[in-house]
């Protein structure tokens, strides 16, 4: 079993942010830490094509998911489809490969070389991402105060989901290295003894990072070590625009932070929106959750 090892879920349609991400871990990895890569199983062919020169070792989502619901049985037929991403990423401990595992996701890509060092302390052990959020706050109070109040709402129904007392934190961006340990302490002293599965506690608190970071604090299963952010991430295209403006560049930015993350719900192109019907069932739906006819 491997100590540490970067793990990351991609799709098709990131294929290619995907491939830079790690190309740049191949450039930058100092100690050879194993990148493993899950895709849909109808998009293997394509990456294995496309990753013919790079180190990297993949899995299909179907080896992940099939751990999980053994554990959990299948999912509700109404679990929302963008949450399989979040799930995977909580699930990838199952497989028994690691200790701790660096996720990472594609629109993410290495400015300087990292080490087994980077991620954990003199004493071996793991650091943990936690801060206030200093730069999404500013960004929120100059375009969108809403942000601010999301993430509030968030990091509150988080924090009080385990009962831990005091301030709040945020335990993002990604790169973000999780112990199995924690996960595994999730499953069976939290889920199982209030008799939840994953799948309900992703949908009522859909952020891996926050809950995570939360039960980390809360069932203390081994001691926090925080440590800000390792990549400069663009939330936002005004972000990315306003560094621009002021002559940010990649060779700027790897004097104080070790990489990169272009959040790709702003650079995708934007997708055609859904048919009335289409929308008007999904808003039946979630109107029929509010009102406890369905759970899912």
């Amino acid at each position: 079993m491997e100590k540490l090892v970067i793990f990351c879920k991609s799709y098709l349609k990131d294929l290619y942010r995907a491939k830079r991400m790690a190309e740049s871990v191949n450039r930058f990895n100092s100690d050879n830490i194993l990148l493993y890569l899950s895709v849909p199983s109808t998009d293997l062919k394509a990456f294995k094509q496309n990753f013919e020169d790079i180190p990297c070792i993949f899995l299909t989502d179907e080896d992940v998911l099939t751990r999980c619901y053994e554990a959990y049985g299948p999912p509700p037929k109404l679990f929302p489809k963008y949450l399989i991403q979040q799930l995977i990423k909580m699930e990838f401990w199952r497989l028994g490969v690691c200790e701790h595992y660096l996720w990472i996701d594609s629109d993410s890509y290495f400015l300087n070389p990292f080490s087994f060092n980077t991620f954990f302390n003199d004493d071996g052990k793991p650091f943990l991402v936690m801060h206030k959020a200093t730069e999404l706050r500013a960004f929120g109070k100059k375009h969108d105060t809403q942000i601010i109040h999301n993430l509030d709402s968030l990091i509150k129904s988080i924090q009080q989901l385990f009962g831990r007392q005091g301030e709040g934190y945020y335990f993002g961006e990604p790169p973000l290295l999780w112990s199995c340990t924690v996960l595994e302490s999730m499953h069976k002293d939290y889920l199982s003894k209030n008799e939840m599965s994953i799948f309900e506690l992703l949908y009522k608190y859909p952020c891996e990072m926050q809950l995570y970071g939360e039960y980390c604090l809360a069932s203390k299963a081994h001691p926090v070590f925080p440590v800000e952010p390792y990549f400069k991430v663009f939330h936002y295209l005004e972000q990315f625009c306003e560094a621009q403006r002021n002559g940010e560049s990649d060779y700027r930015l790897s004097k104080n932070y070790l990489g990169v993350v272009m959040q790709s719900n702003w650079t995708n192109a934007k997708e055609k929106k859904k048919n009335d019907m289409a929308r008007f069932k999904k808003f039946l739906r979630e109107q029929q959750r509010k009102l406890g006819l369905i759970r899912w």
